[in-house]
């Protein structure tokens, strides 16, 4: 059994979800987090087959107080980190055009994809391992990418990307003395609740690719931008 603690944020449904469980499968410890109760009943019935491996919390990554107060309790719990999987998202799908800018929903997507994972970030770096290189994996997407040419879609959405991206290399640079490997991953157009039916990926596909790119993280490639299959993205 593996001692490797991850952190994956979103585990409620589709790629978190996956993550969760192809993580618990190979043996780590997983320490899930989810929004609304409601909506995580697949992830909370896994407990009763990982009992020993699964902790599941609730956590809205835009608040500050909650992400806050999670740090404090695994903390108490005496809880190292190896890898932290910021995979919780939000999309703003009617923000396609300049014109008609629902300001609210482009907020809330720069509030839980960028700001988010910048602030758990914050919080927990006490928690991370120093035993060993500690891991922090961005879910990002190419649609964040200033390079590749690109419609118009997605304002709050696409913003967010390109700002969490800028996370990742910041903390690449800050963090690389802590022994900490950062790492941005496009984990494609997957077929979830978000990516929709028409997507080309499959939800296990995406989440293996990930969970690869994650393993052949090294100090040495930190900051980078990568797909699921492992080919480098531009910024």
């Amino acid at each position: 059994m593996s001692n490797v603690v991850v952190l994956i944020t979103g585990a409620n449904r589709g790629i978190g979800l996956e993550l969760a469980k192809q993580y618990l499968i190979s043996g780590f410890k997983v320490i899930a987090t989810f929004r609304d109760k409601s909506g995580a009943a697949e992830l909370i019935s896994l407990t009763s087959q990982f009992s020993k491996t699964l902790q599941i919390e609730s956590l809205d990554i835009a608040s500050h107080e909650q992400i806050e107060a999670l740090a404090n309790k695994l903390s108490h719990e005496d809880i190292k980190i190896d890898l932290i999987v910021n995979n919780a998202g939000y999309l703003d799908r009617e923000n396609i055009s300049v014109k008609a800018i629902n300001y609210a929903h482009a907020e809330m997507s720069l509030k839980v994809n960028s700001l988010g994972p910048l602030y758990l970030t914050h919080c927990f770096l006490s928690l991370m391992n120093k035993e060993g290189l500690s891991k922090i994996a961005i879910v990002s997407s190419d649609m964040g990418s200033l390079s590749l040419q690109q419609s118009v879609a997605w304002y709050g959405y696409r913003m967010s990307k390109a700002a969490v991206n800028m996370l990742a290399v910041n903390l690449s640079s800050e963090l690389a003395d802590d022994n900490i490997a950062v790492v941005a991953i496009h984990p494609g157009w997957v077929k979830t609740d978000m990516g929709g039916t028409d997507a080309n990926y499959d939800v296990k596909e995406s989440a293996a690719g990930i969970m690869k790119v994650i393993t052949n993280l090294t100090i040495n490639n930190s900051g980078d931008f990568y797909d699921f299959n492992g080919n480098a993205l531009p910024f």
